[in-house]
């Protein structure tokens, strides 16, 4: 397990990096799998570079809490690469209140 201390390095890096950076932290937060990061990383779910709200998306579906079922269905109407890693993470953390939204977003083309 992550020390308290890098969770939170990566967490600031998340909201205050270049875009590189702050997908990189998703992605390391979404591989460590800590709880703690959750809410950090449903904030950045809606950040205006896309590959970090992916990236995002991705670390919430590998962590599979169900307080990010809301913000991955909100998501599932962004951006077009955001929605697909929502839709997979939706799918990772299994909770039923996402099958009309996925039902709904198989109609995107």
């Amino acid at each position: 397990m992550a020390s308290e201390e890098k969770i939170q390095q990566l967490i600031r890096e998340l909201k205050a990096g270049y875009s590189i950076v702050r997908g990189s932290c998703a992605k390391a937060l979404g591989k460590i799998g800590d709880v703690r990061a959750v809410p950090a990383l449903i904030e950045a779910l809606r950040d205006s570079d896309f590959g970090v709200g992916s990236q995002s998306a991705l670390a919430l579906g590998r962590i599979g809490d169900i307080r990010a079922v809301p913000p991955l269905l909100e998501a599932l109407k962004g951006h077009p690469v955001v929605r697909r890693q929502s839709a997979l993470a939706l799918d990772r953390i299994g909770d039923i209140r996402a099958v009309p939204a996925l039902i709904e977003a198989l109609k995107d083309s």
